[in-house]
């Protein structure tokens, strides 16, 4: 995974929501995903070992987090 398929995912995050602080990066090793979500009224942590995962996690908080 490279860092810019991270920032296309950061992107479309930012048009989709663009009132939710978005923060997501890969570690050295590159074995892990972290970041952090954040609006006026909640925030996540996130922590994946995937991509995938990664996503899966921050559109279940965007979901929650715009109704």
């Amino acid at each position: 995974m490279k860092v810019t398929d991270l920032q296309e995912i950061k992107d479309y995050w930012n048009k989709k929501y663009p009132h939710v602080e978005i923060s997501i990066y890969k570690t050295y090793e590159g074995d892990r995903y972290f970041g952090r979500m954040m609006k006026a009224t909640a925030s996540v942590f996130l922590n994946a070992s995937s991509i995938g995962d990664l996503i899966n996690q921050g559109e279940n908080f965007l979901r929650k987090a715009n109704k």
